[in-house]
């Protein structure tokens, strides 16, 4: 299941500026103040739809900032009070399954960068913006720029060249389509493999299922944007078929031909007791229950997720969970999938997850524990690997403690018969470069994840807390890393560099890791009888599922 920090929960790559932060603050009466302003900015302006109706437009007004979380409040810039039309447009027509998935493209300005930034995420600070057409940045909505605007610009483009500076062409895209689960990270590998890089971000989900994007971007080497437009629209039907919601018909075939497959696991629902919930993911509720008598977790897929995607997700997930039998997996009891609701059953971990135990952690754990259960997640990890099996979303939220182990209810998947995999997956605070990058990608960016883990283990801290994942993920873009507490044990601080490598070549196997754990543990000092005892905490479960 899905800890609390879900990637693009309307969330921002950026801060919000300190007055709209103070707007905010009194229960939400900032908000309403800007609804005004926005509003009096648009009736000064002679906006016919707002001067023609004033009131019905306010209600309109209203009723899209109601559909939009406070955050979206807090981003307007309301020196552009024209863009929550524009929102409010694209959010109508997406309104339309004919339409989606909206995109809307449109340049923003030119800014200078040194010739070896190309191709590298950029760090505000280090740019500033070009004299391009006079002292003031390109403005948004110049795409009808003159001929002799033009002319200046490429004057002022030629004499940048001399200088040995670059120009960075930056825009905004704007995507809107119903929302799911993992959108944020489809959207990133779509605009990277337009070649562009995010700069900044504006993620909203709205209260009726949909989602409102917003990305600052660069890479596009001209103003233009039409065949920006183009190019994204091609790649994500070419690449990313999900995002357009077609009727999918190999996909229901893929559905008919896995529940065939997991017919013999199907649970009697007459024995099964569900008790209370213990926890929520992003598309699954978990409660715990008995079966048989037996304590038990039950996992449902959530009604409103219920997909042609998400039921073949659900059915590779029982095909893996089938597929192993080891100490350090979970126990898979069974499941039901032809009814309305598909549920899957397992043995209950009670302990939490790890994530939740560590932040109730008043200090850091001892090295033994750390060790301890490091021991078990990386025998549970080396054992998948084994089996050919990449987890893909290991962290700390993924991982459930029981009395005596360590469960996972993590993401997993095979690696495809084409090869290395490139459809990104994950969570951006532990994340492995290559996969940031949409390179191809195997099980080694599992133990880069495994590092962050450690990291977590050591600190009782949250991944780059200070900052968002999408920060976090440019951060590592570009070789960014954690800061290792200096009295850590050194071989335990050497194996986190090791596993957290640039080069995943270099990132030691599940069991060289196992090995030098057990090697750390040895020489402490244990009681009497208890090995036994440690032997047992130190197994790790994993419950995996296959996103093909």
């Amino acid at each position: 299941m899905d800890d609390g920090i879900e990637e693009g929960v309307g969330e921002s790559s950026w801060p919000p500026a300190a007055a709209a932060a103070a707007d905010s603050a009194g229960g939400g009466g900032g908000y309403t103040d800007i609804r005004k302003e926005i509003f009096d900015r648009l009736m000064a302006k002679g906006i016919e739809e707002v001067v023609k109706d004033p009131p019905a437009f306010r209600e309109q007004l209203h009723r899209h900032f109601e559909r939009l979380p406070a955050s979206y409040s807090i981003d307007l810039d309301v020196e552009k009070a024209e863009d929550v039309l524009l929102h409010r447009r694209i959010l109508d027509e997406c309104a339309d399954p004919d339409k989606r998935p909206v995109f809307h493209v449109r340049f923003l300005r030119c800014i200078e960068a040194p010739p070896d930034s190309q191709d590298k995420a950029q760090d505000p600070s280090t740019l500033r913006e070009a004299e391009i057409g006079g002292s003031e940045p390109c403005e948004r909505m110049m795409e009808d720029l003159t001929l002799e605007r033009r002319k200046v610009a490429d004057d002022s483009e030629a004499s940048s060249a001399r200088r040995g500076v670059k120009i960075l062409y930056i825009h905004e895209i704007i995507f809107s389509m119903v929302d799911k689960t993992k959108l944020l990270a489809q959207l990133s590998a779509l605009l990277s493999e337009v070649g562009l890089n995010i700069r900044e971000a504006h993620v909203f989900s709205t209260t009726d299922g949909f989602c409102l994007d917003v990305f600052v971007v660069d890479g596009w080497e001209t103003e233009e944007t039409d065949g920006l437009l183009q190019s994204l629209k091609e790649t994500a039907a070419r690449n990313h078929a999900s995002l357009s919601n077609p009727t999918n018909s190999a996909a229901s075939e893929r559905i008919l031909e896995l529940q065939e497959q997991i017919g013999d696991s199907n649970v009697d629902r007459s024995f099964l007791q569900i008790g209370e919930k213990i926890a929520s993911g992003s598309s699954g509720d978990l409660f715990r229950g008995t079966y048989h008598g037996m304590d038990v977790a039950i996992k449902f897929l959530r009604a409103e997720h219920v997909n042609d995607s998400s039921k073949v997700e659900f059915l590779q997930e029982i095909m893996i969970l089938k597929s192993v039998n080891h100490d350090n997996v979970v126990r898979f009891y069974g499941a039901c999938t032809k009814q309305r609701k598909y549920v899957i059953v397992t043995e209950y971990m009670p302990g939490g997850n790890l994530y939740d135990f560590l932040r109730k952690q008043k200090n850091t754990l001892d090295l033994t524990m750390v060790l301890r259960i490091a021991i078990g997640i990386s025998k549970g990890m080396d054992y998948l690997h084994q089996n050919n099996i990449v987890h893909r979303d290991l962290k700390t939220a993924n991982l459930l403690l029981g009395s005596d182990h360590i469960a996972d209810f993590g993401v997993s998947r095979r690696p495809s018969q084409e090869g290395d995999m490139t459809a990104e997956t994950g969570t951006y605070r532990w994340m492995a470069p290559e996969v940031i990058n949409h390179k191809p990608y195997d099980h080694r960016a599992d133990v880069f994840s495994f590092a962050i883990v450690l990291w977590e283990l050591v600190t009782s801290k949250i991944p780059y807390e200070n900052l968002t994942p999408l920060q976090a993920a440019l951060g590592v873009r570009q070789g960014m890393r954690l800061d290792i507490p200096s009295g850590l044990h050194p071989p335990l601080s050497k194996l986190i560099q090791q596993c957290w490598n640039e080069n995943p070549n270099v990132r030691p196997s599940f069991a060289e890791i196992t090995a030098e754990l057990e090697d750390m543990l040895r020489p402490l000092h244990q009681a009497p009888n208890s090995s036994k005892g440690s032997n047992r905490q130190s197994k790790a479960k994993a419950h995996k599922k296959s996103q093909r």
